[in-house]
């Protein structure tokens, strides 16, 4: 027979080779996650709705409940941490600005913490300031602001206006 007929050992072997490639390539999408990816809007966390303040002796303590669900209602289980913001007055257009930061690191713990506390030390009795937190996933995915509390630093215990003794006759 001639030659031409029958397939040369290096074109069988290229053959074999492209075979191999496109069952790889059919195979590689189907490793990994199953979900469909999810839009960065839906994997934010709620915002947190129950942030509150109350006067100390050495500052204002802010506290609020751990947020357990993203935007589109499915649970959180990545809650990374909260950035604590501060505004000085009551002006509606005041500008926020970053006072600190909060790790959480108990994600994997059977029993997680339910309740967060923030204590500003850096405050002057007679101001008012506004508070709000922002919670965030291991992904930097950021919530909106929660609710925003309103607060005059007062001292706790200390009489502004003491009643003078009586004077008797």
């Amino acid at each position: 027979m001639p030659s031409s007929c029958h397939p040369s050992r290096s074109s069988r072997m290229m053959r074999s080779l492209a075979v191999i490639t496109l069952v790889l390539a059919a195979l590689l999408p189907s490793c990994g996650r199953k979900a469909q990816p999810r839009p960065p809007e839906d994997v934010m966390p709620r915002p947190i709705p129950d942030l509150g303040a109350s006067n100390l002796a050495d500052g204002i303590r802010l506290t609020w409940g751990r947020p357990s669900m993203y935007a589109d209602g499915t649970r959180m289980m990545d809650l990374a941490g909260f950035v604590i913001e501060r505004a000085v007055g009551t002006e509606a257009r005041t500008v926020f600005k970053r006072l600190g930061a909060i790790e959480v690191s108990d994600r994997d713990r059977f029993r997680q913490i339910k309740s967060f506390q923030y204590v500003d030390h850096d405050t002057v009795p007679g101001t008012t300031y506004q508070y709000r937190v922002v919670s965030f996933t291991l992904d930097r995915y950021f919530s909106s602001p929660s609710n925003i509390v309103t607060v005059e630093r007062t001292v706790p215990g200390e009489d502004t206006h003491a009643l003078l003794p009586a004077t008797q006759r």
